[in-house]
């Protein structure tokens, strides 16, 4: 003999249930698509462009440790907002702390490297700067400097470090820095 009972609606959640509706095969494929295309995307590294002659404080990199003349020329393009043939004086937010590097770029002793760390923190391989110049301090160094008036890179790669809007590019040689171009940022932020 055989019972039958009769079916009762499901309430609620077990209507989904009852139909065999499942969110895992589609959870599933929604972890795949996405972890497929935030995890193997392509990342490209961080490169700082030799900017055109307008936005660069020198055609031809200043010495250092800056000396007076060498200061004035880069204390002079940060104050026209980085545009070296401005007219017009603009306030630089960051004025305190680009007169703290100009400072220490003029000791012997903040210049010294370590060239041979393979790191993108800028304090590590420029310690004694970064102690003397605060801005720097949780910066990338970036070693992917693009001048496209130069026939081949430079050997051994200059060495950049942004702030919020210029980018301080430095040549490098026997463990000191030894001369400084500043750029204006191609990544601004808006006023």
């Amino acid at each position: 003999m055989r019972y039958v009972f009769p079916r009762s609606e499901p309430r609620g959640g077990a209507l989904w249930a009852a139909t065999g509706f499942s969110w895992a095969p589609g959870l599933a494929v929604a972890v795949l698509v996405l972890g497929f295309a935030g995890g193997c995307a392509v990342r490209y590294p961080t490169v700082v462009p030799m900017r055109e002659q307008q936005f660069r404080s020198h055609d031809e990199a200043v010495a250092l440790p800056l000396n007076q003349e060498g200061r004035s020329q880069v204390a002079n393009f940060l104050e026209h907002g980085g545009n070296r043939f401005g007219r017009n004086a603009t306030p630089d937010a960051q004025a305190a702390g680009h007169q703290l590097i100009l400072d220490a770029l003029g000791v012997p002793g903040n210049l010294k490297i370590r060239a041979d760390l393979a790191t993108s923190d800028f304090c590590a391989i420029a310690t004694p700067l970064c102690q003397a110049a605060p801005l720097f301090r949780k910066r990338k160094a970036v070693t992917q400097v693009i001048d496209a008036r130069n026939r081949q890179p430079e050997v051994p790669d200059p060495i950049a470090v942004c702030d919020d809007e210029y980018c301080w590019i430095f040549r490098q040689a026997n463990n000191l820095l030894t001369h400084l171009v500043v750029v204006r940022s191609v990544r601004r932020p808006r006023p």
